[in-house]
Parts: C-alpha cells; sequence; structure tokens
C-alpha cells in the first residue's frame, strides 16, 4: 500500500526530485513563518527597550539590557484589567449576537425556503460587496438617534452589539452548512412531530457546533482588534476596548510603553487561536 506526505507519495518523497521538491517547501514554509511571526516578535522585544532604540535605524530585535519593568508599568497606566473587561463585553456580545442571528437567518434561508428565496440570497451577497467605511457615517447617525424612538446608543456596548449582530459572511457559510446536513435526519424527526424550532436546537445546532465554533473564533479576533465603530461609539474613556484607549493614550506616554501594551492587547486572540486549533481544523474541514 501507498501511502502519501501530502503533496506526492513516499515513493516519490524518497527520490531525488522528491527530496529537492520536499526541501524547498520547506524553505518556503519557513520563510513564511518567519515573516508571519515578525510582527509579534518584535512587538515583544520593543517593549523591552527604551523608547529611543525603538526609533533607531537597522534591525536590533533584542535589546542589550531588556527593560522588563515596561510590562509591569505598561499593564498599571494603562489600566489593562478595565480594558480587557471592556473589550472582552464588547467581542464577546458581539460573538454571541452574530451567532445568533446568523444561526437563525441561515436555518430561515437553508431548511424553511421562504418566498424570495433568490431575492433574499442576492442581497446577502450585495451587503458584502459595500466596503464597511462606505455606511459608518450613517451608521454612527443612526446609532446617536435611533429612529422612531429617538434615543442614542452612543456610550452603550448595545450601539457596537446590534451592529456586529449581521454578518453576511457568516450566514452565508453557516447555511452551506446546514445544506449539507442530510434530509432524511429533519423527515424523521417530523414524523416524530418535530416542530420547526425543535428541529433547529435539537438537530441543526449539535450538528453544527464545529464550524460555528470556527466562525466564533474567528468573529472574535476580528471584534478584539475593531477599532473605527469602538472610536465613534465609545466616547467615555471607562468604556473604550483596548485598541481605542492605546489610541487615546498614545500623545501620554513613552513609545516603549505603548508597544509593551500593544503586546499584551495580543495576547488574548493568540491564545484563544493556539488553545483551540485542533477544534478550527475539524470545523474548517466540516
Amino acid at each position: 500500500m501507498t501511502t502519501t506526505r501530502g503533496i506526492m507519495s513516499n515513493i516519490e518523497a524518497r527520490s531525488p526530485k522528491g527530496r529537492f521538491i520536499l526541501g524547498l517547501f520547506l524553505v518556503i514554509l519557513i520563510l513564511v513563518s518567519l515573516i508571519v511571526l515578525f510582527p509579534f516578535a518584535y512587538s515583544f522585544t520593543a517593549g523591552l527597550k527604551t523608547s529611543v532604540a525603538i526609533t533607531k535605524s537597522g534591525v536590533n530585535l533584542w535589546p542589550d539590557q531588556p527593560l522588563w519593568d515596561n510590562y509591569v508599568q505598561a499593564w498599571n497606566k494603562f489600566k489593562m484589567v478595565t480594558m480587557f473587561g471592556n473589550t472582552f463585553w464588547v467581542a464577546g456580545g458581539g460573538v454571541v449576537f452574530q451567532l445568533l442571528v446568523s444561526t437563525l437567518a441561515a436555518f430561515f434561508l437553508s431548511r424553511l425556503k421562504p418566498a424570495g428565496f433568490k431575492i433574499i440570497m442576492a442581497l446577502v451577497f450585495v451587503t458584502m460587496t459595500v466596503p464597511r467605511i462606505a455606511y459608518l457615517v450613517p451608521l454612527y447617525i443612526t446609532l446617536a438617534d435611533v429612529p422612531l424612538f429617538h434615543f442614542s446608543l452612543i456610550n452603550s456596548f448595545w450601539g457596537l452589539w446590534l451592529p456586529y449582530a449581521v454578518n453576511p459572511f457568516m450566514i452565508l457559510v453557516l447555511k452551506s452548512a446546514f445544506d449539507n446536513i442530510p434530509q432524511d435526519i429533519y423527515d424523521a424527526a417530523q414524523v416524530d412531530g418535530a416542530s420547526k424550532f425543535r428541529l433547529f436546537y435539537q438537530f441543526t445546532i449539535p450538528l453544527s457546533t464545529g464550524i460555528m465554533l470556527v466562525l466564533g473564533l474567528l468573529s472574535f479576533i476580528s471584534l478584539w482588534g475593531d477599532f473605527l465603530l469602538p472610536l465613534l461609539v465609545l466616547r467615555e474613556p471607562s468604556l473604550q476596548t483596548i485598541s481605542v484607549r492605546l489610541y487615546n493614550m498614545t500623545r501620554n506616554y513613552p513609545l516603549n510603553l505603548f508597544m509593551a501594551g500593544s503586546f499584551i492587547a495580543m495576547v488574548p486572540p493568540l491564545l484563544a487561536a493556539v488553545f483551540l486549533q485542533r477544534y478550527m481544523k475539524g470545523g474548517l474541514t466540516f
């Protein structure tokens, strides 16, 4: 039995040409990995330098005398605990609302097949082509004075959660996932008297946890680093997320403390991606 090593079989890999190709791929992957990891390494080591050393020309990745106290000062002066709490609330709430709205919309489009299905799908695709920056100002005006009710969502997490709740990309991916669930499962459940809502929460959701976890993680990472909308909505410093608060504090603190704070801000989504990667692989395969 011939086994494969991804791009070629073991027999091909043992040949001179195969060894050369594998070596070439290995070199390319190492170079790509170094390019991807360099910003993280530079951000970490920049937080160990003086502000003057950061602005020096040349690639001096590791300082002669690491200033580990920079990270302690950044943690305390930037009030990282408060900023982490705000960012977790914003990103976590956004993920919950996105998954709730997207799963319901995807199930509606996948299994209920409403009237005007093709028009609805076309509208979902069209919304993906509109750049977010194009509707940012109308969105802010709407949040500042909600139509009909005339109240403001500025300086409120709801002003972020509600816009975050609608994600056309997530709706389309979940619809595709729901389409792949065998119809026989639904037919058997309906013979037993299962309602549409029961089909949704008792069958569709458990069978799609893998892809939902992947989408939730990608959404969390995206919302964690979101900047423009939180900058407009959260004007109160005590409510601001970590990306907005660090930006507003750049003029008041040295560059090395800002770099240390920026690296600390990257840690939670990085850890989430590392510890949940095995679930991501299964979800992406699905």
